[in-house]
C-alpha cells in the first residue's frame, strides 16, 4: 500500500511538472530562472506547488478593456516573495539531490566508512554549486553587476538559505533512515525513497521559509 501511495506522489510530481512546462510555454516567466524553478519544484512539491504557481507563478493577469486586452502585473504579498525565494533556493537543491542520489548510487562515495554521510556530502557541495548559479543568475538579471560581485553576493545570499533547506532535508531522512524504517533497505531505485525525498523537501521548504525572511528584511537577500 505504501509503495502506491509514493508512486502516485511521485508521478504527480512529475506529471505537475510536465504540465507546468506547458504553462510556462505560453506564460513565460520575465526572470528566466524561475521557469527552471517551478519546475523542479514540482518535481517535488506535486500538489502544493501547482497550487502556489496557479496562486502567483504567473507573473501577469490578462484583464479585457473597451474589447482591448491588457497585460497587468499582479502584484506579490511578502509571504508569496519569500515564498517565491525559497523555492528558488529549494530548486537547486532538488537538482543537486536528484543528480547526487544517483551519481552515489551508481559510484558509492564512502566517508569513513558512512554511505549515507558520504551521500550527504556530495548532495550539499552539489547544492551549493548550482543554488550559488541559480542565484547568480537571478542575480545578474536583476541587476548589472560585475561576475565577481555576483558571485560573492550569490554565494552571501544563497549559503545560508541552502544550508537551512538540506538541515530541513536531512533531518527528515534521518528519521527515515534511523526510526521509521530502522534496520529496512531503503534503496535509491524505489518509490518509496523518492516519496520520502518528495517529504523530505518539503521539510526543507519549511525550514528554509523562516530564514528567508530574515535574509530578506536583513537585506542580505531581495525578495522574488
Amino acid at each position: 500500500m505504501l509503495n502506491l501511495i509514493a508512486a502516485f506522489f511521485v508521478c504527480s510530481g512529475i506529471g505537475i511538472a510536465v504540465w507546468i512546462i506547458y504553462d510556462l510555454s505560453r506564460h513565460k516567466q520575465s526572470m528566466k530562472i524561475m521557469n527552471a524553478v517551478w519546475v523542479l519544484s514540482a518535481l517535488w512539491g506535486g500538489y502544493f506547488v501547482l497550487w502556489a504557481y496557479n496562486k502567483f507563478g504567473r507573473e501577469q493577469i490578462q484583464m479585457k478593456m473597451d474589447d482591448r486586452s491588457m497585460m497587468m502585473e499582479s502584484p506579490r504579498s511578502f509571504w508569496q516573495s519569500v515564498s517565491l525565494s525559497a523555492f528558488h533556493c529549494g530548486a537547486g537543491c532538488t537538482l543537486a539531490d536528484i543528480l547526487g542520489e544517483w551519481i552515489t548510487y551508481c559510484i558509492p562515495v564512502h566517508i569513513n566508512g558512512n554511505l549515507l554521510l558520504g551521500s550527504w556530502v556530495i548532495d550539499f557541495i552539489l547544492a551549493l554549486i548550482i543554488g550559488v548559479y541559480f542565484q547568480f543568475y537571478a542575480i545578474r538579471e536583476m541587476e548589472k553587476i560585475s561576475v565577481s560581485q555576483g558571485l560573492f553576493r550569490a554565494f552571501k545570499a544563497d549559503f545560508f538559505s541552502l544550508t537551512s533547506w538540506q538541515i530541513g532535508m536531512y533531518g527528515w531522512m534521518a528519521v527515515v533512515y534511523f526510526i521509521l524504517f530502522k534496520g529496512i533497505s531503503v534503496e535509491k531505485d524505489t518509490w518509496l525513497f523518492w516519496f520520502m525525498m518528495q517529504i523530505a523537501m518539503f521539510f526543507g521548504f519549511i525550514c528554509a521559509y523562516p530564514m528567508n525572511i530574515f535574509l530578506i528584511k536583513s537585506g542580505v537577500k531581495k525578495g522574488m
